[in-house]
């Protein structure tokens, strides 16, 4: 989990696509809070440390076409060779965030 958060935070701070939303983020800080939340929503034991997707998210004005995060995520989980039904697992217990992260 913590080399798909890491190849995912790295993969979307050089998206040209959504690249500015990372402008000004605690790159190690995300990489180690994604892992948590990854382990924790899927139900790993982990704690999560990082603050609720809504608090995150607020002033960042995230669009639903700035959902290229998603394709991120899913080429870091088929570089670590991830099968596609474990990936849709984690993409299904992440994808009610959505609401929470959408803000204009």
């Amino acid at each position: 989990l913590a080399r798909i958060a890491s190849d995912l935070v790295d993969r979307s701070v050089a998206d040209p696509r959504i690249k500015e939303i990372f402008a000004t983020t605690d790159v190690p800080r995300l990489k180690r809070t994604l892992t948590e939340q990854f382990c924790y929503v899927l139900g790993g034991g982990c704690v999560y440390t990082g603050r609720d997707m809504a608090a995150v998210h607020k002033d960042m004005g995230v669009t639903n076409k700035d959902f290229s995060l998603v394709e991120n995520l899913q080429w870091a989980m088929d570089k670590e060779g991830v099968p596609f039904a474990v990936q849709n697992k984690l993409l299904a217990k992440l994808a009610p965030m959505h609401r929470e992260i959408i803000t204009r």
